[in-house]
């Protein structure tokens, strides 16, 4: 089965896609000044525009991996975490607190999605 790598960087994919299922890489946000809520809304635009550049959507996400700096932040990135799932296509998902690559960054999420 054919893989198709969607463009990133020296390092890695943006995207993979393998049979009928999407691989997203770790978005962080673009800027890192931003509080949880700022910042958990960059990535999540960032994910959306990854998903509809490879022919899918929220409504198809199946897995969401979610790492932020400090679980107290955990009701508040969940606050607009909430709002961007689509109703009764709710993914499996789990959410860890982790020091991330920059210090500012407050949040990373990685997802997978069906095509």
């Amino acid at each position: 089965m054919a893989l198709q790598r969607y463009p990133g960087n020296k390092r890695m994919s943006a995207a993979v896609a393998h049979g009928d299922t999407l691989y997203l890489k770790g978005v962080t946000p673009r800027d890192t000044d931003g509080e949880i809520e700022t910042q958990t809304q960059d990535v999540l635009d960032q994910i959306d525009a990854l998903l509809l550049d490879a022919g899918s959507g929220r409504d198809k996400v199946v897995k969401v991996m979610i790492w932020i700096t400090d679980i107290r932040n955990f009701e508040r990135m969940n606050s607009v975490y909430d709002q961007w799932i689509v109703a009764g296509s709710e993914p499996v998902r789990a959410c860890v607190e982790a020091r991330l690559a920059d210090p500012k960054m407050k949040v990373e999420i990685q997802v997978e999605a069906a095509l």
